[in-house]
């Protein structure tokens, strides 16, 4: 359906928004007009299986419910896979680098729509968009005040 990439330099350690980055249900902290919750369905070692709740508007106020796969594949990068709902399929790769002023993060996507959420797809991409780069400029900002 689309790629989605974007990167963005930030002044926290890595290790403290790796940590903050695995924390799924304090995400609704972060943007609560937009994510309205995240639930841990099933957490194993390495794997958490989380529900979210969507919420954007356009003209008309949309909720999308999706449950998502996370798991930690190296000591800086996250994979993410939808797993149910529209975006059924969408994967996401996030790396934590570590830089002289901080961290560099990439973010990574591959947005999959189901057919009647296609027509939704400029919309969607923005939605995702926004609500990461909130979620770590937010986490970003209590990273720097970790120990």
């Amino acid at each position: 359906m689309g790629k989605l990439q974007f990167s963005l330099s930030l002044t926290a350690a890595p290790n403290n928004l790796l940590k903050l980055a695995t924390d799924y249900e304090r995400f609704s902290q972060f943007l609560p007009d937009q994510l309205k919750s995240v639930k841990i369905i099933e957490k194993k070692d390495d794997e958490t299986t989380t529900e979210e709740i969507l919420v954007f508007s356009s003209l008309v106020k949309n909720q999308i419910v999706q449950t998502s796969r996370h798991k930690q594949i190296s000591q800086n990068v996250l994979f993410s896979e939808i797993v149910s709902g529209p975006a059924k399929g969408t994967t996401m790769k996030t790396t934590f680098e570590k830089i002289n002023t901080g961290t560099k993060v990439d973010v990574e996507i591959d947005l999959k729509l189901s057919l009647k959420a296609k027509f939704l797809s400029p919309i969607i991409k923005k939605l995702y968009k926004t609500v990461l780069l909130g979620i770590l400029y937010k986490m970003n900002g209590i990273a720097i005040e970790m120990k």
